[in-house]
C-alpha cells in the first residue's frame, strides 16, 4: 500500500495534472490492507514468524551436527537461509532440492515463514530434512555427490538473460 500526501498546495497543484493511480477510486484494496494490519495486530504474526523461523534454524543446525554436515545458518529468524560450507555448494543445494522434491517438499536452501506454518508443519519438514542430510552426508563422504544428480545443477545468483 503507498499513498502520496503533501501539504495542501501541493496536494491542490496536483488538481492540474494527470495522476495515475492502482487504486483511483477503488476503495477494496485500501481496506483490505487495513484489515490486514490490523489481523496481524491481533494475531501478532511477527511473532509467530519469529517463532517458526526460529524452529526451522535449530533443526538445521541440529539435523547438520547430526549428520556430520558442515552448513553455515543466516538470516532473520523469519527468512533463514543455509548454505553447505563445502567446495561444490552449488551440487549440495541442488541434490538437497531433489531429494526434499522426492519427500513431498518444494524447498531450496531458504526457508519463508509464513502465518499458516504450524508445529506439525515444521516438523515434517525437518523429518524429510533429516533424511536428505544423511542420503548428502552419505554423499559427500563417498566423495560423489554430483553422480546422484538427475538434471543440472542450480546457478549460483540471479542473472539477466539476455
Amino acid at each position: 500500500m503507498a499513498a502520496i500526501i503533501g501539504k495542501k498546495e501541493v496536494m491542490e497543484a496536483a488538481q492540474t495534472s494527470f495522476i495515475s493511480s492502482t487504486y483511483w477510486t477503488d476503495r477494496i484494496g485500501p481496506i483490505a490492507a487495513i484489515t490486514t494490519i490490523k489481523k496481524m495486530i491481533r494475531k501478532n504474526v511477527p511473532k509467530h514468524l519469529e517463532k517458526v523461523g526460529k524452529l526451522v534454524q535449530t533443526g538445521w543446525k541440529k539435523l547438520a551436527e547430526k549428520n556430520r554436515l558442515k552448513i553455515n545458518v543466516g538470516g532473520i529468524y523469519p527468512l533463514s537461509h543455509f548454505s553447505f560450507d563445502y567446495d561444490n555448494p552449488l551440487i549440495l543445494k541442488t541434490l538437497y532440492t531433489q531429494l526434499m522434491l522426492n519427500e513431498g517438499f518444494l524447498a531450496t536452501t531458504a526457508f519463508l515463514a509464513a502465518f499458516s506454518h504450524k508445529k506439525e508443519h515444521v516438523q515434517k519438514y525437518l523429518n524429510a530434512t533429516d533424511k536428505v542430510f544423511a542420503i548428502i552426508a552419505e554423499s559427500i563422504k563417498k566423495g560423489n555427490p554430483e553422480k546422484y544428480l538427475k538434471g543440472p545443477v542450480c546457478h549460483s545468483e540471479f542473472k539477466r538473460l539476455a
